[in-house]
């Protein structure tokens, strides 16, 4: 009985903590938010004591207008053509790398699983010439170049995260699909991809938010025309440095898809990070 009222006092000290994380984390959002709909002339005086007739959207309108709705097209072109072959890609090698046997297995494993570690700044340098030996600068090839770079760097994680979920798949599953008859594909198809699903949406989510987010690659690697949201906020706060109002409008129209597309795939994320955590 003890041990029960411990571990009930332990949860909800957790759960008090994970509340208080989630309100202090709240308040600069709120913030944000708070003066992305307020006249400039009323923020200076505190976002905290607004009058309701006080409150416009005008704010996202003109950050719309200064170039956002453009970045944001590019910024959507570059994740999802990135996450998409991420998963794709990783899921495929995940497999082979936790159910088939090949020579070089653990080396190339290996390799694969440093670029979690290498920094970007590392390799950002060579990028540059690379992309002019390649011919990636022109008007379509620059989005098939940044998205193989975002590929690159997320394939040790899609690897390592996907290949937890498919090792644990029982055995007997994968024997009986090819008692039927399937081949490796057929497998991978109907009996491990399914029940990777949790797994693959978690990679998806992390990858997507990863790639969402990214400035220095994008920045270094595309030229004004292609470059993402998080370019166009910097360029969008360099003539406005005064106005607080449009840069907290973009930086909430920013976070609006990652938000939105976690809470699409919540159900599947939460599954996700706990599986594989308790043996059945």
């Amino acid at each position: 009985m003890s041990a029960l009222r411990m571990g009930g006092r332990s949860g909800l000290a957790l759960y008090a903590l994970a509340t208080v994380l989630a309100v202090i984390w709240l308040v600069p959002v709120l913030g944000a938010f708070m003066i992305s709909v307020l006249p400039l002339s009323e923020t200076r005086q505190g976002w905290w004591q607004p009058g309701l007739g006080d409150l416009t959207f005008g704010n996202y309108s003109r950050a719309w207008r200064e170039g956002l709705s453009s970045y944001v097209v590019n910024s959507f072109v570059i994740t999802i053509g990135a996450v998409l072959l991420s998963v794709l890609l990783g899921s495929l090698a995940a497999y082979a790398f936790s159910r088939l046997r090949f020579r070089l297995k653990g080396l190339t494993y290996f390799l694969l699983i440093t670029t979690m570690i290498v920094p970007v700044q590392i390799i950002l340098i060579p990028l540059l010439p690379w992309f002019q030996t390649l011919h990636l600068t022109g008007e379509v090839t620059q989005y098939v170049g940044i998205i193989l770079v975002h590929v690159a760097f997320g394939a040790g994680w899609a690897i390592f995260m996907l290949g937890g979920f498919m090792s644990e798949i029982p055995e007997d599953m994968l024997e009986a699909a090819r008692i039927d008859g399937a081949s490796h594909l057929g497998v991978f198809r109907h009996v491990v991809l399914p029940l990777s699903l949790p797994g693959i949406a978690s990679f998806a989510l992390i990858d997507f938010v990863f790639v969402w987010n990214d400035l220095l690659l994008a920045l270094t690697l595309l030229d004004r025309d292609h470059q993402p949201i998080t370019v166009g906020l910097a360029n969008l706060q360099a003539p406005h440095l005064a106005q607080e109002n449009l840069v907290s409008a973009g930086s909430i129209l920013a976070i609006l898809p990652p938000l939105l597309l976690f809470a699409l795939l919540n159900r599947y994320y939460v599954r996700g990070l706990f599986a594989g955590g308790v043996k059945g």
